[in-house]
């Protein structure tokens, strides 16, 4: 999500590191127990292992409740903090992700068939994150990455541990200067003024329409708003 953002984040001074949680992308499987916390404590480790000392710290969604954990747990790492859409669950919310804890792969369709499961599952996905999204020749060569770490990863979902996450008890303990974002098509933007207001103090940008780093050549945008939020 972030690979058209980082060289222009690294042509403007900054170091920048951008970790596959545990599960995800190309790292190692995560333990059946797992948490929010232990995200963020396996990122302590490879910042340390890396030199890394003194951090802004990006989280968007499930990553933002484990970027808060990090501040929490490594104060002395975590310079600033920006919250990339809060994930603050409603109960019927809740209740979807818990159900998911025994799946562990997404199931067939009606007609039984696996043919079309990756596909299909993957471009729901980016009908979710982008409202109005058609498969077309142009934007299905957005989706064979998306598949094949989708495959990768053996159906990963942080599903499961958000529902065990109470993400608005964490945020008061947040003592580093805090940064909110979110976009008007965001599936997490309803509650973006619920968030500003449990700290009012934190800046704050929304992108209009969808969110930037879904659309690649609005890369530039959302590196200067993230300037923008933490002067």
């Amino acid at each position: 999500m972030y690979q058209h953002v980082m060289p222009i984040l690294a042509a403007r001074g900054f170091d920048v590191l951008a970790v596959d949680l545990l599960g995800y992308g190309r790292s190692d499987p995560r333990p059946e127990i797992w948490s929010m916390a232990d995200w963020a404590g396996s990122v302590a480790e490879v910042a340390a292992s890396l030199g890394f000392d003194d951090a802004l710290v990006v989280g968007g969604h499930s990553g933002s409740c484990v970027a808060v954990e990090l501040a929490i747990s490594s104060p002395n790492l975590v310079s600033r903090l920006v919250l990339d859409g809060c994930p603050v669950l409603t109960p019927q919310l809740r209740a979807t992700f818990k159900a998911m804890q025994g799946q562990s792969r997404p199931v067939p369709d009606a007609a039984g068939t696996h043919e079309a499961l990756v596909f299909r599952t993957v471009r729901t996905t980016y009908e979710h994150y982008l409202p109005g999204f058609e498969v077309t020749p142009e934007s299905i060569e957005r989706l064979w990455p998306a598949m094949i770490d989708y495959l990768e990863t053996d159906f990963v979902s942080s599903a499961p541990i958000s529902a065990d996450y109470e993400l608005e008890p964490r945020l008061a303990l947040v003592r580093q200067p805090l940064s909110l974002l979110t976009a008007d098509t965001d599936t997490l933007s309803g509650s973006f003024d619920h968030v500003c207001a449990l700290r009012p103090e934190a800046g704050r940008h929304r992108f209009a329409g969808h969110h930037p780093l879904h659309e690649t050549g609005r890369a530039l945008e959302y590196v200067l708003a993230l300037e923008s939020v933490i002067q």
